[in-house]
C-alpha cells in the first residue's frame, strides 16, 4: 500500500473519502469539524445508491437506531458520492466518554479498552478492504485524536496494524490528511508514529 500524509485536503480523483462519524451527536448537522471533509465534498447530499433524502437521511437514520438503542453502531458504512467520490464514514468510540459501538455491558475498564480498541481497528480495517473492493484509492482521516480522546500515538498504531492486515500485498494507495500538524500536536505525533510503524513494515511514503 503506498501511502502519504498530507496537509493539503485534495483527495485523488476517484477516491473513496472516509471521514469520521460520531457517538456522542443524535444529529448530522451537529456533526463538526470532524465531519467537515466530508459535507464539502458530498454538499450534494447524493446517497450513492440514489436514495431519496441522500445520505443525510440515511445516516440520520442510523444515528437515530443508535440512540433509540435499536441497533448498534456500524463501525464502517460506505453512504455518498459525488463526481468521482464515493463517501464512507467510520467511526470509533468515545474514549474520553466511556460511550463505544455497541450496547454490551463491559464489567472492567481492562475489558473495555481492550474491546474499544477492536472497535477502533475494525473501523479502519472495513475502510481498507472497501477500497481494496472497489480498486479506489482511499483517503482516510485519523479518526478519534480530538476531541474523542485517543491517544494520537496509539491511534495511529491501531491504524497502521488494520491497514497492514487488511491490505497484505499493498495494494490500496492510502492518503491520510494531517490538518494543521503544529510541533507537539496531536496531528503532527499521529503523522510520525504513522509514518514511523509504516515503514518498520517496510511500506515507504510515495510523497
Amino acid at each position: 500500500m503506498p501511502f502519504a500524509t498530507t496537509t493539503r485536503i485534495e483527495p485523488k480523483e476517484n477516491s473513496l473519502i472516509v471521514c469520521a462519524g460520531t457517538v456522542t451527536c443524535s444529529s448530522v448537522s451537529a456533526m463538526g469539524s470532524g465531519f467537515m471533509v466530508f459535507k464539502r465534498f458530498f454538499n450534494k447530499n447524493i446517497h450513492q445508491n440514489n436514495i431519496s433524502g441522500g445520505w443525510q437521511e440515511a445516516l440520520q437514520h442510523i444515528l437515530d437506531s443508535y440512540h433509540g438503542g435499536q441497533e448498534e453502531m456500524p463501525a464502517y458504512v460506505r453512504i455518498a458520492q459525488q463526481d468521482s467520490y464515493l463517501g464512507g464514514v467510520a467511526t470509533v468510540p468515545f474514549i474520553a466518554g466511556g460511550t463505544g459501538l455497541t450496547f454490551e455491558k463491559i464489567s472492567t475498564p481492562a475489558e473495555k479498552e481492550k474491546r474499544f480498541k477492536e472497535q477502533y481497528k475494525r473501523a479502519v480495517e472495513e475502510a481498507v478492504i472497501d477500497a481494496k473492493k472497489l480498486r479506489r484509492p482511499l483517503f482516510l482521516q485519523p479518526l478519534g485524536i480530538g476531541v474523542y480522546g485517543w491517544d494520537a500515538k496509539e491511534a495511529a498504531e491501531i491504524v497502521v496494524e488494520a491497514v497492514c492486515e487488511a491490505d497484505p500485498n499493498d495494494e490500496v494507495e492510502l492518503t491520510i490528511p494531517i490538518f494543521n500538524p503544529s510541533p507537539g500536536s496531536a496531528n503532527e505525533l499521529f503523522k510520525e508514529t504513522f509514518t514511523a510503524e509504516m515503514a518498520k513494515r517496510k511500506r515507504q511514503p510515495y510523497l
